[in-house]
């Protein structure tokens, strides 16, 4: 019917494993048993130690995802001018931290009022 080389048939089969598996994930996240044990997965594994923004070091900023050496710099240079982060909506007044950066780091950052 089909002759498919080696390598081919190699392709075939990953693709169908990787659609397998998708279908498989999209099915057991509508059961209500599974759907808690992978949002525990998720959520164990997505715990990352938060960086207080009121005594972060340059290098610090810069592990944080979207963070670079030139936005690190303006977070400490705000912090210095305004006396230190009092909230963490306060965070947003920082050029270059919008509403998206801001949802994306919030659940990574704190605001530590006793290290002012």
């Amino acid at each position: 019917m089909f002759s498919l080389t080696r390598q081919e048939k190699s392709v075939l089969l990953f693709i169908a494993s990787v659609t397998l598996a998708g279908i498989t994930i999209n099915y057991l996240q509508k059961i209500p048993r599974f759907k808690n044990s992978l949002e525990f997965i998720t959520t164990q594994t997505n715990t990352f130690p938060k960086i207080n923004l009121n005594k972060a070091t340059v290098s610090e900023l810069v592990d944080l995802p979207g963070i670079g050496q030139g936005l690190a710099r303006r977070i400490i240079d705000y912090r210095t001018s305004a006396g230190g982060f009092k909230t963490l909506d306060e965070f947003k007044k920082v050029k270059g931290i919008g509403h998206n950066k801001f949802q994306a780091l919030k659940d990574r950052i704190s605001v530590d009022e006793n290290h002012l």
